[in-house]
């Protein structure tokens, strides 16, 4: 075989092979496939460039052409085409058997796929057992698998359950050495030996390509750790701030920029969470709900903007003295002072807390 065009599109994840005669079978291909062409049921020439733009329609990873009776030389404009949109395009001579060639490709795909299920397995034992991965560590070094350096992950979140599979392949299509598993409701990416910034713009990128495929997503980072028997504390620190993304329409947040919150994730149980927030704001917000009032609304604008009745009386376009008139019943509501230091945290924490739950 011989690569003649779109070298660009060399990394291209192959996950099968097809022998594909027509244009009209080129509809069954799933995405990934290396197509085989021999032009045995092709006449004239006007066919090939359609052929070409089909299989590359449906996203194939490559074209080989069977050099013989049939097809005696690529055209320039597939050799065009092809170069321009990256489709790696093979030439094989006709003395070579095809059926040869294609029972090794199988054999050699199968045994890479079980090669990445044993990596993915590991990799979810891990996340699940962190203290007893020796075992899985084994098995990631016995597939080449690196388990030196730091790591960190990325969490990828749809708002359907069912959107797993769907993004999974994306991924594969768009970066085939991204190392992506499917761990509980979520879509875990595992970078290795990066910086924030680098993986910053993984992520970036990452949310900006599913989205323009029509996903709803919401993609989360952990912070490094420096052993992968580790990664389920990003993992988990990732999963825990996901919600934020969702919460403040952001598409992607850090751990190492959440500031206050880490203190509230980190080894804090929900239910501890919950009741701080039921004792400190839950009164107000069954208020609220019972009178249809937005006091919750007017203390957490008071408390973000410098405690300033001004700028709240001007936000809310009323009187100062309507926001005074708030505050008195807010703090008969809630048995505090609006003034006190230690008042003012404890609400301030119970809103963020409130972010997270």
């Amino acid at each position: 075989m011989k690569l003649i065009a779109g070298e660009a599109g060399l990394n291209r994840q192959v996950e099968w092979i097809h022998l594909i005669e027509g244009i009209q079978p080129a509809s069954f291909l799933h995405g990934g496939e290396i197509v085989f062409l021999t032009g045995v049921s092709c006449e004239g020439n006007e066919w090939f460039r359609a052929y070409i733009e089909k299989v590359f329609c449906c996203r194939c990873a490559g074209v080989v052409v069977n050099i013989g009776p049939y097809i005696k030389r690529i055209p320039a404009e597939i050799i065009d085409f092809c170069n321009t949109q990256g489709l790696p395009l093979f030439t094989i001579p006709w003395e070579v058997h095809l059926v040869d060639v294609t029972r090794y490709m199988c054999r050699f795909l199968i045994d890479d796929e079980k090669k990445k299920q044993s990596i993915i397995d590991a990799l979810q034992e891990i996340l699940l057992f962190p203290g007893q991965c020796q075992n899985a560590c084994a098995i990631l070094e016995n597939h080449g698998f690196s388990i030196s350096g730091e790591f960190r992950v990325i969490v990828i979140r749809s708002e359907k359950m069912d959107d797993s599979e769907e993004i999974l392949t994306f991924l594969k299509i768009w970066d085939s050495q991204l190392v992506a598993i499917s761990y509980h409701n979520d879509i875990v990416v595992i970078q290795s030996g990066k910086k924030l910034e680098a993986d910053e713009k993984k992520a970036m990128q990452i949310f900006q390509y599913l989205t323009d495929k029509g996903l709803r997503i919401f993609v989360s980072v952990g912070s490094v750790v420096r052993q992968i028997s580790n990664l389920s504390l990003s993992y988990h620190q990732a999963s825990a701030i996901n919600i934020l993304a969702k919460r403040e329409e952001k598409g992607v947040v850090y751990y190492e920029k959440l500031g206050v919150y880490k203190l509230l994730i980190n080894g804090t149980p929900r239910s501890v969470l919950e009741a701080f927030y039921e004792e400190t704001l839950g009164p107000l917000e069954e208020y609220d709900n019972s009178h249809t009032s937005n006091l919750m609304e007017t203390l957490y604008y008071y408390l973000e903007h410098e405690c300033s009745i001004k700028k709240t009386a001007d936000h809310e376009v009323v009187h100062r003295n309507t926001i005074l008139y708030k505050f008195n019943k807010i703090e008969q509501i809630l048995g505090i002072s609006i003034n006190d230091e230690e008042d003012k945290l404890a609400i301030l924490m119970a809103f963020k807390i409130r972010r997270l739950l």
